[in-house]
């Protein structure tokens, strides 16, 4: 089994993303100060640690269900006010979504590109090599992933951030049978859980 997939890495849809995320973290205040490159790479580990946190009691996502409600929603003819349809979001949200592995895992890509927007911008060259090939050990225990990921993959350089994101993606897949297009979604939903936090998500440090 090949650990990297070329189709991971859609630089149009990354490139979107990558100042969406960004936007949103600088209006809840993220950007106001300089962040250092550890401070960048020690936050993407949070995430990817809260993945793991998730996997030991096999925290998975009510995905159907969460799309299933969205589609109802969508398709309604009440017409609900902006303000009830975020309360609404938030709630289910927190239901069938918060704490699962496939919130972790959106958040450990969100937390990659906005680092990647600040530190590299337009300038970004979606392009990387294929860290494992058929190297890649399919009964690798989770956190022994996290820990190749951790150690091996992630930095950033515009080639270690193109393979952080596939490494991911392809982590999510092989490991959890979440499609790239599940995780997309999964993503669209954090950045918009995001956009209804606080300022500083309610003042931390950072």
């Amino acid at each position: 089994m090949t650990m990297y997939n070329t189709n991971y890495i859609d630089a149009d849809k990354l490139n979107g993303l990558m100042k969406e995320i960004w936007a949103i973290a600088t209006s809840k205040g993220w950007h106001e100060n300089p962040i250092s490159k550890g401070q960048y790479l020690g936050l993407v580990v949070t995430e990817a640690a809260e993945a793991v946190e998730a996997d030991r009691v096999d925290k998975r996502a009510k995905t159907d269900m969460m799309a299933k409600v969205i589609k109802i929603q969508s398709e309604s003819n009440i017409g609900l006010s902006q303000g009830w349809y975020e309360t609404w979001f938030e709630v289910y949200y927190d239901i069938y979504i918060k704490g699962s592995v496939e919130e972790e895992f959106a958040d450990t890509i969100i937390r990659i590109l906005d680092m990647t927007w600040e530190l590299h911008g337009e300038k970004m060259d979606w392009a990387g090599y294929d860290p494992y090939g058929e190297n890649y050990d399919k009964n690798e225990k989770f956190i022994e992933t996290f820990w190749t990921f951790t150690k091996d993959i992630l930095n950033c350089g515009t080639m270690n951030i193109t393979d952080s994101v596939a490494f991911i993606y392809s982590w999510a897949e092989h490991g959890c049978g979440i499609s790239p297009e599940t995780l997309d979604m999964h993503i669209r939903w954090k950045m918009k859980k995001n956009e209804l936090r606080p300022y500083k998500h309610g003042n931390k440090k950072y």
